[in-house]
């Protein structure tokens, strides 16, 4: 982020007037800073674009270890579709998934297929077969990055940081249970999961950026787990009104892994 620079302008005239001058100084005061945009209103806002280019790292401390796990992609706020990449610890070959609807397609097998020509890279899920305990305990590829946005529907004590260049900084503490209430209910479900498994169960301090059209363009969230380990979660949203690219991979490449 870009702090803004405070400019003082200073101005000299002069004259002359007959035989002799005569030199007047006036200066100029410095130009009204420009109002910060509201954090009320700023979920809507961002929202109001249904899609955003996306970057999450989420770094926690292992025994003094940084271990970071990386997301990107585009989505839409409303979780209907998604193409993310997905780096996680410990390996160097990148994750892809595709969410198209309650339809998610991910390279899972792809390493297998690496080493063995006869494997299928792409799995299939159709989430609606899944019994409805799994479908609660399972991770949702799209709840870690769509979340962030909700936090800001949860937020107290809300306190401008400072303005930037091109928006302002806020500070925020964010109370899960209010996120929960003020979520719309086609999203509810989603940024539950979120919350119960990136999140702390109390209430936590994040940090909003807001761009100079009100929208949340960064959500910086640090704490520490109650066995003390550190966990930051920073995610940027960029490219609003980005088309989200969603064609599956080739059937003769994909394994369908729906309960039947």
């Amino acid at each position: 982020m870009r702090r803004a620079a405070t400019i003082a302008l200073l101005g000299l005239c002069t004259a002359a007037c007959g035989s002799g001058a005569k030199q007047t100084a006036t200066t100029s005061s410095s130009p009204p800073r420009p109002r910060p945009p509201a954090f009320a209103g700023a979920v809507a806002r961002t929202l109001a674009e249904q899609t955003a280019r996306l970057d999450q790292t989420t770094t926690i401390v292992v025994g003094g270890a940084e271990i970071k796990a990386h997301d990107s992609g585009t989505i839409a706020f409303d979780a209907s579709r998604a193409h993310l990449y997905k780096l996680e610890p410990g390996t160097s070959v990148p994750g892809e998934v595709i969410v198209v609807g309650p339809i998610t397609y991910t390279n899972a097998n792809v390493q297998a297929a690496l080493n063995s020509p006869g494997v299928r890279p792409w799995t299939k899920l159709d989430t609606r077969k899944l019994p409805a305990r799994i479908r609660r305990s399972r991770p949702d590829e799209l709840a870690h990055v769509v979340a962030p946005v909700f936090l800001a529907s949860g937020a107290r004590n809300v306190s401008l940081a400072r303005t930037v260049a091109d928006g302002a900084v806020y500070w925020a503490r964010i109370d899960p249970a209010l996120v929960v209430r003020r979520v719309p209910a086609a999203e509810r479900t989603i940024v539950s999961t979120a919350l119960r498994g990136d999140y702390p169960r109390t209430q936590f301090n994040a940090k909003f950026w807001l761009d100079a059209h009100g929208r949340i363009r960064r959500v910086i969230v640090a704490y520490a787990t109650s066995r003390g380990t550190p966990v930051s979660i920073d995610t940027s949203y960029s490219g609003f009104g980005v088309r989200v690219a969603v064609k599956p991979p080739p059937a003769n490449r994909v394994t369908d892994i729906t309960p039947r």
